[in-house]
């Protein structure tokens, strides 16, 4: 009866311990000369109120960004970072709006000098081993302020005009998407920060671990208050945004594979001492490919 009773203990354990997981290292592998291409894809609408009429804009963009891992040295990775193309579709109030920085024609356009400064924006980042960012090498640090008529455009398209730029020091990559500790299936974390332009906090949950990849869902709150200059005015608006999606990372190296965000946001533009509701819906699927 002992015996049979160690034994009963025992399997109890192994079967708990089989339907937890395994242990999730949050150390992501990089290997020196190694490539990686990123496709952002980004899908935004925006409905404002004016005058008790509708206004609604569309736009949707595709960004190709590619790193480098150029040097690796006690735990740490650097990576050379640079934008290979932006490309847009923009249609409201109404005008249609393109632009693909491939096309000569386009980049002598009004788009072409803000953009090519994106493209010229390569910079160095250094990482620890579980993404974050250690110190950073570039020559421009900020994003200039865009020509009036393209305020609204560079704003609904953020998430890929922002994404061409350097990190902060001790901020968190592009790659990290672990805490720094180890995690097992079912295990929850939340990041959180504040800059600027607002705060957000995010919960991630570990919610698969397959033969070859690991699945992370998260869910986020944000809040932004963003200032632009339309048509010699100034105009703020201020978001309060929910954000949902799925991360799907390689099972051995924890590089991201896959990325997909679905983000609504509510709120309010002033501008002219009057302020009109504002809403809008973005969706972005990031994809991540050796070169």
């Amino acid at each position: 009866m002992i015996r049979q009773g160690l034994f009963l203990t025992l399997f109890v354990v192994f079967a708990v311990t089989l339907l937890k997981g395994q242990t999730i290292n949050p150390r992501i592998e990089f290997t020196r000369g190694q490539a990686l291409n990123i496709r952002l894809e980004v899908r935004s609408s925006v409905a404002q109120q004016a005058a008790g009429q509708a206004i609604d804009f569309t736009a949707d963009a595709v960004a190709l960004h590619g790193y480098k891992v150029v040097n690796q040295a006690k735990g740490q990775s650097t990576l050379h970072h640079a934008t290979k193309k932006i490309a847009f579709n923009f249609d409201g109030m109404g005008q249609k709006r393109s632009f693909d920085s491939d096309n000569k024609n386009d980049m002598q356009g009004p788009f072409g000098g803000p953009v090519n400064n994106m493209l010229g924006s390569s910079f160095d980042v250094t990482l620890d081993e579980t993404g974050n960012v250690v110190t950073v090498s570039s020559g421009k640090k900020e994003a200039p302020a865009p020509d009036d008529r393209l305020a609204i455009i560079f704003n609904m398209l953020k998430d890929i005009t922002e994404a061409v730029y350097p990190p902060k020091k001790g901020s968190s990559s592009f790659f990290k998407v672990f805490p720094g500790r180890a995690v097992n299936k079912g295990d929850v974390w939340t990041e959180s920060g504040e800059n600027e332009a607002g705060k957000y906090n995010t919960e991630y949950t570990l919610s698969e671990i397959l033969d070859s990849t690991i699945v992370v869902d998260f869910k986020g709150t944000s809040t932004t208050t963003t200032k632009n200059i339309v048509m010699g005015r100034e105009a703020v608006t201020t978001l309060n945004s929910t954000n949902s999606g799925k991360i799907i990372l390689d099972g051995v190296t924890k590089l991201i594979k896959e990325k997909k965000v679905t983000i609504e946001s509510n709120g309010t533009t002033e501008a002219m001492g009057s302020a009109v509701p504002i809403s809008s819906k973005t969706t972005i699927v990031i994809l991540v490919t050796p070169e």
